[in-house]
C-alpha cells in the first residue's frame, strides 16, 4: 500500500510518499520492503507512485529508470509533457502485464496505478495526475492558487482535514438506515474540514504539511486496529518518507532520500 502526497504553494511543489511494500498471499499479508522508491525524478520534474507496485514482475522504480532515459539531459520538459509520456509508456507496460499474467480484470473505472507529477508548465508551477488503465492526465492545482492532493491509503488523512472519514460514514450511515440524515448533514460536515491556505505557504511549510500526513498515517496505522465499526487494518503505510521539491528557480532538489546502506544498528530501518 501508499500514501503519495503532493502540496503546491506559491513557491513551489513538494511531492512526498512512503517507502512500504506490502505482499498478499491468499488471506496473509506482509510486509515486503520498507526501502521502496515512489518518488522520482525526471530531469526537473518530480513523480510520485501509487497502486500497483509491480508490473511484470518488476517493480515500479524499475521501470521508471527506462521510462527516464526518453529525456536528454537538460531537456527541461515541462509537468504536461512528462505526464503525457507517463500516460503513454505505462500505459502500454500495463497492457503488457496485464496480457502476461493470470490476475483478474481491473473493474471498470478502478485505478490500477497512478502517478502524481509536479512540475513548472510555462512559468506556472502544476501538479498532474495521470491514471491507468483507460484514464486521462488530468490537471489538478497550479501554484497560482495553491492545492494538494492524496492518494492510497487516506483514510487518515481524511480524519484529520476533513473532520471526519466521510466516505466509512456514508457506509455506516446506508447500512444502518440513515442514508437520509446523512444526506441533510453534508452540509455542515463540509464546514468541519481545517482551512488550509495552500497558495501562501512557503516551500519549508509545503514540507512539513507532506511529512505530517504521512507520518501521522504510519503512527496511526502501527498503534490501532481499525476503527470500533470496522474492526481489523494493516499498516500499509511505512517505512522512511521520500520528499522532493521542485521550484521555477532552483528546479528539482531532494529533501529526504533514502540511500544504499551497509550494516546498521540493530532496530535503526534508515539513517538519513
Amino acid at each position: 500500500m501508499t500514501l503519495a502526497i503532493s502540496i503546491v504553494g506559491g513557491d513551489g511543489i513538494a511531492i512526498a510518499a512512503d517507502s512500504r511494500t506490502t505482499l498478499q498471499t491468499g488471506v496473509e499479508t506482509r510486509v515486503l520492503s520498507d526501502f521502496t522508491h515512489k518518488v522520482f525524478k525526471v530531469e526537473n520534474v518530480a513523480v510520485a507512485t501509487y497502486g500497483y507496485a509491480f508490473l511484470s514482475g518488476r517493480n515500479i522504480a524499475g521501470h521508471m529508470s527506462e521510462f527516464g532515459q526518453r529525456f536528454k539531459a537538460g531537456q527541461n520538459p515541462s509537468a504536461e509533457e512528462v505526464s503525457a509520456s507517463l500516460h503513454e509508456f505505462f500505459g502500454q507496460r500495463f497492457e503488457q502485464h496485464v496480457s502476461e499474467s493470470k490476475e483478474a480484470p481491473i473493474p471498470e473505472g478502478a485505478i490500477a496505478l497512478g502517478f502524481l507529477v509536479g512540475g513548472y508548465d510555462g512559468g506556472l508551477g502544476c501538479l498532474h495526475e495521470v491514471t491507468i488503465p483507460g484514464g486521462t492526465v488530468t490537471k489538478l492545482t497550479d501554484s497560482a492558487t495553491g492545492g494538494g492532493a492524496w492518494r492510497g491509503q487516506t483514510d487518515v488523512v481524511v480524519r484529520l482535514i476533513k473532520g471526519a472519514d466521510l466516505d466509512l460514514l456514508a457506509r455506516f450511515a446506508a447500512a444502518e438506515g440513515h442514508a437520509a440524515e446523512h444526506a441533510a448533514l453534508k452540509e455542515q460536515l463540509a464546514k468541519m474540514e481545517y482551512y488550509i491556505p495552500f497558495g501562501q505557504l512557503n516551500l519549508q511549510d509545503a514540507v512539513d504539511l507532506a511529512t505530517l500526513l504521512i507520518r501521522t498515517t504510519i503512527d496511526v496505522q502501527r498503534l490501532t486496529h481499525g476503527t470500533a465499526g470496522a474492526l481489523g487494518s494493516w499498516p500499509g503505510v511505512g517505512g522512511p518518507i521520500e520528499i522532493a521539491t521542485v521550484t521555477a528557480t532552483g528546479g528539482f532538489r531532494w529533501a529526504q532520500r533514502t540511500h544504499i546502506q551497509a550494516e546498521r544498528p540493530s532496530g535503526v530501518a534508515e539513517q538519513i
